[in-house]
């Protein structure tokens, strides 16, 4: 029988620390950045708007990229919008956010189109207009009637809302007008909206109770839900005459079966 050395049970401890040494490492790695990162979020929020004008530079520089939306959305409407001729058209993205990152209407901006943006955080409208000057940029919320409400901008601006219910670390609040989307485009000169767009944290049926008249004249939708019920309320309101494409994570890609009938499809794709 083999006697028992306490040497190998150094050796095993040590092939061990050698084999997950690289994990540790990684973890610890990963967990120092966040906090770092939710440090400097933290207490120091007014860094972040040097990080986003970065984020749009890069972009604008950049050679165009396959996508730019959180899960390739962007891909799938252009896929679908250039088989149609876009001529008169414009987008809308309501809750456009960042002018790039994590952007549902800059791969369409890239590729020539142009559109209204409705974003009510002021630093990134300027944003907008700066990096995307053929966009028209509306610094207002869109509800369902025409108000002025609290805009509760978030240290983590994506998070903004007018929504109280929303539980987002508040880096400041603005008093802001609200208006029915409806409205605010009434006497913008387009012929039909190719992508409407509604991310707006907590209020997206709100919005689209406002946009009634848009909703009509839009091609394909996409909204995002926060919950199953929301999701089924979309469904309601947009009536038989709205077709869905796909769902992608929280977001339902609709088609507008009506106007789509109508628009005249082309043989060539758009460069």
């Amino acid at each position: 029988m083999k006697s028992y050395n306490p040497n190998d049970s150094f050796i095993v401890i040590s092939i061990l620390i050698d084999t997950i040494k690289p994990a540790i490492i990684s973890f610890l790695s990963f967990h120092r950045s966040c906090m770092i990162k939710n440090f400097l979020v933290r207490y120091f929020p007014f860094l972040g708007k040097f990080k986003r004008y970065g984020k749009a530079w890069v972009h604008h520089m950049r050679p165009v990229k396959k996508s730019y939306s959180q899960h390739g959305e962007d891909c799938i409407f252009w896929e679908f919008l250039q088989s149609y001729n876009l001529q008169g058209s414009v987008y809308v993205d309501v809750g456009a956010n960042h002018p790039s990152d994590i952007s549902n209407s800059y791969l369409l901006y890239r590729r020539g189109l142009n559109g209204i943006i409705v974003e009510p955080n002021q630093e990134l409208a300027g944003l907008f207009k700066r990096f995307r000057p053929r966009d028209i940029s509306l610094t207002i919320g869109c509800g369902n009637e025409n108000t002025i409400l609290p805009f509760h901008i978030s240290k983590t601006p994506v998070l903004s809302s007018f929504a109280d219910s929303r539980n987002i670390d508040i880096y400041k609040t603005s008093y802001l007008p609200i208006m029915r989307l409806d409205d605010a485009i009434r006497h913008l000169k387009f012929d039909f909206i190719s992508l409407l767009s509604i991310d707006v944290e907590g209020l997206n049926y709100e919005v689209l109770q406002g946009a009634t008249q848009a909703i009509g004249r839009s091609l394909l939708l996409c909204l995002e839900y926060d919950t199953a019920e929301e999701r089924g309320r979309f469904g309601e309101l947009l009536g038989n005459g709205f077709h869905l494409l796909q769902e992608i994570g929280c977001n339902l890609l609709f088609i507008n079966k009506d106007l789509q009938s109508k628009l005249e499809k082309k043989s060539a794709t758009l460069p």
